[in-house]
C-alpha cells in the first residue's frame, strides 16, 4: 500500500517506514500521524515482516507536534481559537502516533537521521532501540515554548535514562547531541551519517533471522514487566516460554544446533 506522508517498503523480512515531510522536518501532522499508524499496522499484520524500522526523510527525523496545524483546526471547527477539551481531543488523537510505535509487537527500530524534538524525541524514545547519526540531536523542547510534554516524554523518557536526567532533559527544553543521547543511554549506538541506514538495516537483518514468534514474545514481557511485580512477570514468562517450547522454531533450532547449520525460523 503507498501512502502520502509516509514512504513504506519492505525488504528482505524488514518494512522501513520514512517520515515524508522533509520540507517541515517531519512534523507530527495529520497525515504522517494516520499514514504512520496505518503503516505500523500494515507492518504488524504481514507475516513477512519480521522487523520495522522507523527513519526521516531529509535532514530531520521528526520536529514534533505541528503547533500550528492544531490553531487552524481549532478555528476551522470550533469558529476560534481551541479550548483546553479542543486541545485535549487533538492532543489524544496526537498520542495515537506514539501508542502505535509502542504497540507494534514487532522489533522496532529507530534510526534518527537528524533532529528528533518533542513528539519526535518521544517517536524515537517508544520504539524499542535507537540508533543515531552523528548529526542526531534530542530534546523535550516543551519547555522552551511553556507547554507540557503532553506526548509519551514523562513516562517514556524515565524509563530509558533513569529520573534525574529526564527531569533534566524536561525542565530545561535543551537539546542534547548524538554523543550525550549516547552516554546517557537514550541510544544504542551513534553511526556516521552516510552509514546510518546500512547500518541499521544491517542490525534489522540480523533480527529477522531470529525466531519471529520468541522475539515478539519477549519484547512483551519486557514491557510487561515495567508494571509487574516479579510473581507476575514470572507468570507471564512461564506462559511464553511454555508456547516457544512447543513452537516449530524452537524444534527447528534444535535441529539446526545437532546439525551444526543456520537454522530457518518461521514464526510457528
Amino acid at each position: 500500500m503507498s501512502y502520502e506522508s509516509v514512504i513504506y517498503e519492505v525488504a528482505d523480512h524488514i518494512a522501513t517506514i520514512t517520515l515524508n515531510e522533509p520540507e517541515k522536518l517531519n512534523p507530527m501532522s495529520k497525515g504522517i500521524q494516520a499514514d504512520t499508524i496505518a503503516a505500523l499496522h500494515e507492518a504488524n499484520t504481514d507475516r513477512s515482516v519480521r522487523v520495522v524500522i522507523i527513519t526521516g526523510a531529509g535532514r530531520g527525523f521528526s520536529a514534533g507536534g505541528d503547533v500550528r496545524q492544531l490553531g487552524e483546526s481549532g478555528d476551522r471547527l470550533y469558529g476560534g481559537p481551541p479550548g483546553p477539551f479542543d486541545r485535549r481531543l487533538w492532543l489524544k488523537q496526537t498520542q495515537k502516533m506514539v501508542l502505535a510505535v509502542r504497540e507494534c509487537e514487532k522489533p522496532v527500530i529507530a534510526a534518527v537521521n537528524g533532529v528528533a524534538a518533542g513528539g519526535g524525541c518521544d517517536i524515537a524514545l517508544a520504539c524499542d532501540i535507537r540508533f543515531a547519526s552523528d548529526r542526531a540531536r534530542f530534546g523535550e523542547v516543551f519547555a522552551k515554548i511553556g507547554l507540557f510534554p503532553g506526548t509519551g516524554g514523562t513516562y517514556l523518557l524515565p524509563r530509558t535514562v533513569g529520573i534525574a536526567k529526564a527531569l533534566e532533559m524536561i525542565w530545561t527544553g535543551d537539546l542534547i547531541d548524538a554523543a550525550e543521547a549516547e552516554r546517557i543511554g537514550l541510544v544504542s549506538r551513534v553511526i556516521p551519517h552516510d552509514e546510518l541506514l546500512a547500518e541499521t538495516r544491517t542490525f534489522a537483518a540480523r533480527l529477522a533471522e531470529g525466531p519471529p514468534l520468541a522475539l515478539s514474545l519477549a519484547k512483551a514481557a519486557v514491557y510487561r514487566g515495567l508494571d509487574l511485580d516479579i510473581a507476575a512477570a514470572f507468570d507471564y514468562a512461564s506462559t511464553a516460554e511454555a508456547i516457544t517450547l512447543t513452537s516449530s522454531d524452537h524444534r527447528e533450532g534444535v535441529q539446526a544446533l545437532r546439525e551444526k547449520r543456520k537454522p530457518t525460523f518461521e514464526g510457528r
